[in-house]
């Protein structure tokens, strides 16, 4: 049988793009959680490849908990930073 790098790739990558944007949910929630909760007024999470996606996705109910998400989108659509923060600030 003949291996297929090129599908093998492309396995990886899906893999890959599949436990960073977990990782990333996880990363949202928590800061919204930690802020929500008063234990910071602001935290910045940085180098996020689904950033900008996230932060529309989450953006009700953070908002519901008293928090806004605001994105700084980096050039060329590679990712964004995020600053997740209390509304009243």
């Amino acid at each position: 049988m003949e291996s297929n790098p090129a599908g093998q790739s492309a396995a990886s990558d899906s893999e890959e793009t599949r436990r960073r944007l977990t990782s990333e949910v996880a990363e949202v929630e928590g800061a919204i959680a930690m802020v929500a909760a008063g234990h910071a007024s602001r935290v910045t999470l940085a180098g996020l490849k689904f950033g900008e996606q996230l932060a529309r996705r989450f953006q009700a109910e953070a908002a519901s908990k008293g928090v806004t998400l605001d994105p700084i989108p980096f050039a060329e659509d590679a990712g964004c930073d995020l600053i997740v923060r209390r509304i009243d600030e």
